[in-house]
């Protein structure tokens, strides 16, 4: 059995008058329902992107996720600071990363939501993406 464990920190000391904010988080990733780590990924990869058409980033079905509690990270690995890229489930928009931005979410999807991204603008952006299951 895999143990694969996500970690993020937040801290600030200036977000909030006269408060601190210091956050640190872990979870072992489980499959869905059972207390079993994920054991599989679809590999770390990189997508660079040069114009602004949308594309498939995770096929749902073809990437054999289906049925699975999956957790994906992205990453824009773009400097820029005014170009972002949209992740989409269905067409619709639910994250916009920056250059440097990055998500980490549990992702549940059904047959033919794919995540797809789609940039901002044509310049050349690169995204780094895996999603772990099962």
């Amino acid at each position: 059995m895999a143990t694969t464990t996500a970690t993020i920190a937040i801290s600030s000391s200036d977000i909030m008058s006269g408060q601190i904010v210091s956050l640190s988080k872990s979870n072992t990733l489980k499959q869905a329902g059972v207390k079993t780590g994920i054991e599989q990924t679809t590999g770390l990869a990189m997508k660079t992107l040069e114009s602004v058409s949308k594309v498939d980033l995770i096929t749902y079905d073809n990437d054999n996720i289906v049925g699975n509690a999956a957790k994906l990270y992205v990453k824009n690995t773009s400097s820029s600071t005014d170009q972002y890229v949209q992740v989409l489930v269905n067409s619709e928009e639910f994250a916009r990363l920056y250059g440097g931005d990055f998500m980490f979410i549990p992702y549940q999807g059904g047959s033919g939501e794919d995540i797809e991204v789609q940039p901002s603008t044509s310049a050349k952006v690169t995204l780094e993406y895996i999603a772990f299951f099962k």
